[in-house]
């Protein structure tokens, strides 16, 4: 991605876009700018999320963490997959996605992803995991675990990790809660919450990411919001 202000992740082989606004937007399924690149992949795939949030929705209404049998899942796979338009059907390629339960509280983020990538399940359409979230945000130092996000959160200091962060759209995360099978991590304006449950709508907002094929090609736009990128 030609000129893009990419980070290279410590832990994966992968490329993240951070801080407040990266010019990561991309036009996918007919929506300009409807979506924002999370990572370039080192497989060659681009990691995508969409930018509007669909309607509240629960994780699993069955009440248990697991991802592989979740409600959510099974609407995201079939009938939202569905609603895609032909074209973007074909963008999309299944890939492997960390569903591994997060010890809560955490302050190891190397930890976090290990526990994350312990389980994985082959998908093409899930959720940002919480350490995927943390790692848009600029700030590591002050903000690049779980614990300092909560830290900050309780103190005088609250919005310190708000403002270096652009997954700051509050919604689900595919981490679950490892200390209670009917909880999971919530992306809350950019913090992340570690107890809610998977029953929960109020805060249900799902912003699905897809990994697009390698053999995608970026054909013109600079990723800002008004001038996105395109693919074909």
């Amino acid at each position: 991605i030609e000129n893009a202000k990419l980070e290279k992740d410590p832990y994966e082989c992968r490329y993240f876009f951070t801080g407040a606004n990266p010019n990561n937007y991309i036009t996918f399924n007919n929506e300009k700018a409807g979506w924002r690149i999370i990572s370039a992949e080192c497989d060659g795939t681009i990691k995508i999320m969409k930018n509007t949030i669909l309607n509240d929705i629960n994780w699993n209404s069955s009440g248990t963490n697991n991802w592989t049998t979740a409600s959510l899942n099974t609407y995201l796979n079939g009938t939202y997959y569905n609603s895609l338009n032909s074209t973007a059907k074909s963008q999309i390629v299944a890939h492997d996605w960390g569903i591994g339960a997060v010890t809560n509280n955490n302050n190891d983020l190397a930890g976090q992803i290990n526990d994350e990538n312990a389980t994985k399940w082959n998908g093409k359409i899930a959720l940002p995991t919480a350490s995927e979230i943390i790692r848009t945000n600029s700030n590591q130092t002050g903000c690049g675990t779980i614990k300092k996000l909560t830290d900050n959160y309780n103190s005088a200091n609250s919005n310190k990790c708000n403002s270096t962060i652009w997954a700051n759209i509050t919604g689900w995360t595919l981490s679950a809660n490892s200390n209670a099978t009917d909880t999971v991590y919530l992306n809350f304006g950019g913090l992340i919450f570690f107890n809610t449950s998977v029953n929960d709508t109020i805060y249900g907002d799902v912003l699905p990411p897809v990994y697009l094929s390698s053999n995608i090609k970026i054909t013109g736009g600079n990723g800002s919001s008004s001038n996105p990128y395109t693919i074909n």
